[in-house]
């Protein structure tokens, strides 16, 4: 194990963090290097430093429902390759989407989501035959004369 500082991020905005990481040397050159295991420890420290749930727990809380991806995703509605990214370690979820998996590891609410995916999607209110759902400019002659005042020309 070697403790290793890396930087993220770029210019003023950029941290510093160190993670202890196992270092591996090739036998014939003396050459370190990371392995996954490493990689997957600094994807580990990103994530820590955000605040943000680590891969495996991500994979935890979709197991601990014994989901496959496509099934934990038609149930949260997150998308199947969101899912496949950050169980991998590929991207970091938000914010936002991991205050969402924190919410699915509590009790209750995915069997309350799943109740609401067997009951099928919110009706909405039909329209009237012949009537329009949605308000839409009529294109008058106005309207064109108007739209020459907006146009892109190329000043010299």
């Amino acid at each position: 194990m070697h403790r290793h500082t890396f930087s993220y991020g770029s210019g003023e905005t950029a941290v510093e963090l160190t993670v202890d990481l196992p270092v591996r040397r090739c036998g014939s050159c003396d050459t370190e290097y990371l392995d996954e295991v490493g990689e997957d420890l600094k994807h580990e420290a990103l994530c820590d430093h955000f605040g943000v749930l680590p891969p495996d727990e991500i994979r935890r809380v979709r197991e601990h429902y014994g989901m496959t991806r496509a099934e934990f995703a038609e149930i949260t509605g997150i998308g199947e390759a969101s899912l496949n990214r950050w169980e991998n370690g590929i991207n970091i979820q938000t914010h936002a989407y991991d205050r969402y998996l924190r919410l699915l590891a509590s009790a209750g609410i995915m069997q309350h989501l799943q109740e609401m995916v067997q009951k099928g999607p919110t009706p909405r209110a039909v329209s009237s035959a012949g009537e329009r759902q949605f308000r839409s400019l009529e294109i008058t002659d106005d309207i064109r004369r108007d739209q020459e005042n907006f146009r892109l020309r190329l000043v010299a």
